[in-house]
């Protein structure tokens, strides 16, 4: 039978502590046993997931910077507190400091192409639009049978502004991989209409519809991009194409479509969509709420109140 020795009890300790939610108690025993075995790496690991499960995530950081420091001095990189680190700056929305992570752990391990794509996902999160062209256009050259590289490198290209040679990396995507090309068109529209290029939006995605007819939501992201141009006639149209093909999911496709109308700022539109979706699908209860809603922004709280009350009276809302 092998005996514990103190500090295995103390982190039995902690450990309990933790699973307790009594994180400041954990802390303090963590503390004390790292200043006895500062060496230890499972401890300071185990010191900040406790600061990060309480909240204290400055804490946190601190102790997997200092983990990370150790990681890229070892031959092999384990990455362990390195995708905390990515993790916590995410969250945060601190893209400027996962930068500067992501850089000094690709200058540790230059050949790793996860550690570029983070970096270079980083770059365009933070602004920094010619160094995500720079890493990816380095990544699509070390993996050029990647489609998945040079879609993102069409990506970093549409925010940097050189569309031709966004359509090129896609194209380039497409060659390596042609039955993803309505994926990868839709892919494309995605970031034009991220960067505001609604045109050039559009003519992604009736690329993608061209390759791919018979599937339903490349029509609802055309009529989203068409909302986007001022052209809800239009939008309304290819919904209905999508709604032609999948006939079952109408009551989804004009909630869809109304949701984008109201985000537009069109609410007469939306409410009339709102109400196509109650009479494809009369017994869910979030159309009529959102309904109820758009109708109660509108002003016109009586009618608001009508709908509502048909959907109390159907049983489907308290």
């Amino acid at each position: 039978m092998t005996t514990k020795t103190g500090s295995d009890e103390f982190y039995d300790l902690a450990d309990g502590c933790v699973r307790d939610g009594r994180y400041e108690e954990a802390i303090e025993i963590y503390q004390k046993l790292i200043a006895t075995r500062p060496d230890d790496d499972s401890l300071v690991f185990s010191l900040a997931w406790a600061y990060r499960d309480s909240g204290r995530n400055e804490d946190a950081i601190n102790c997997f910077e200092m983990l990370l420091e150790r990681e890229l001095a070892r031959k092999i990189f384990t990455g362990f507190a390195y995708d905390e680190l990515v993790r916590l700056f995410r969250e945060k929305g601190d893209y400027e400091k996962l930068v500067a992570l992501c850089e000094k752990a690709v200058g540790a391990q230059p050949n790793d192409p996860a550690l570029l794509e983070t970096l270079g996902n980083a770059c365009l999160r933070a602004g920094r639009v010619d160094r995500a062209v720079e890493v990816f256009e380095r990544l699509s050259r070390r993996e050029s049978d990647s489609a998945a590289y040079f879609c993102l490198l069409g990506n970093a290209y549409v925010a940097a502004g050189r569309h031709e040679h966004a359509d090129e990396a896609y194209e380039k995507a497409i060659a390596i991989d042609p039955p993803e090309a309505a994926v990868f068109y839709s892919r494309l529209a995605g970031a034009y209409s991220e960067a505001g290029r609604h045109e050039k939006a559009e003519g992604a995605i009736r690329r993608a519809v061209d390759r791919d007819a018979a599937r339903p939501l490349l029509y609802c992201i055309l009529g989203d991009i068409l909302v986007s141009q001022g052209k809800p006639d239009d939008a309304r149209e290819a919904y209905e194409t999508a709604i032609e093909i999948d006939t079952g999911a109408a009551g989804a496709y004009y909630n869809r479509l109304a949701h984008v109308f109201a985000r537009a700022g069109d609410r007469a539109r939306a409410a009339a969509m709102f109400a196509k979706a109650i009479d494809a699908d009369p017994l869910n209860h979030f159309y009529y709420v959102a309904l109820s809603d758009v109708l109660r922004s509108a002003g016109h709280e009586e009618l608001a109140a009508e709908i509502y009350d048909k959907a109390r009276a159907l049983g489907i809302v308290k």
